[in-house]
């Protein structure tokens, strides 16, 4: 079939996803109270990241030859870029959400984050669940991804200079036990703790 500039732009009626059009949502350990953790990530984290799907294989053999066998799914960590204004809100949070899972003095784990009820399944409190969720131009809620059991693993470093006049960000790393897809009004919405940004989507998460 012959490529023209009409078919190309009648398969594209909505002019393609947009990655500046997305919000991340947070959720922290009940244990974190002093102090209370901020409810602003959909507005400071500047970017992350739609999570890769990976199913691993394995080769079998039969007289030399190999042919491949689907495996086990694996879930890579996932990032996100967060600007830190001046009260170091968010990174402050992270920083003793860290601190819960492992001291900074004895590396031992907060005896405060025990079994609490978790979308699916039991968790300890110190794994949460965060959601990341794609807006089209109309601002409406079209796709957005659970990351299921979520904790943060690393924290950046924030560079400091005299001759700097940048607003500081830093990266987050978070691990966790999977993440699960979903549409708005469909599979996996029902769950979703998301404070949207656009008052035009009146779905109830």
């Amino acid at each position: 079939m012959a490529f023209t500039v009409s078919e190309f732009k009648s398969n594209l009626k909505q002019g393609g996803a947009r990655p500046s059009l997305f919000s991340v949502h947070l959720n922290y350990p009940t244990a974190l109270t002093n102090p209370a953790p901020p409810s602003n990530s959909e507005f400071l984290i500047k970017s992350t990241s739609i999570p890769a799907s990976t199913i691993g294989t394995h080769d079998v053999y039969f007289h030399g030859k190999a042919f491949k066998v689907a495996g086990d799914r694996t879930f890579d960590t996932w990032d996100t870029t967060i600007i830190n204004d001046e009260d170091f809100g968010i990174r402050i949070a992270i920083e003793n959400w860290m601190n819960l899972i492992s001291d900074h003095q004895l590396n031992t784990r907060s005896t405060g984050i025990g079994l609490v009820d978790h979308l699916e399944s039991e968790n300890a409190d110190w794994k949460k669940d965060i959601m990341v969720t794609q807006f089209g131009k109309d601002g409406v809620h079209k796709h957005h991804y659970h990351f299921l059991g979520a904790f943060p693993t690393a924290i950046s470093a924030i560079p400091l200079d005299w001759a700097s006049q940048d607003i500081e960000e830093y990266t987050v790393t978070w691990t966790y036990d999977r993440w699960m897809p979903g549409t708005k009004g469909g599979k996996g919405a029902e769950k979703s703790p998301v404070h949207h940004l656009f008052p035009s989507d009146k779905h109830n998460y």
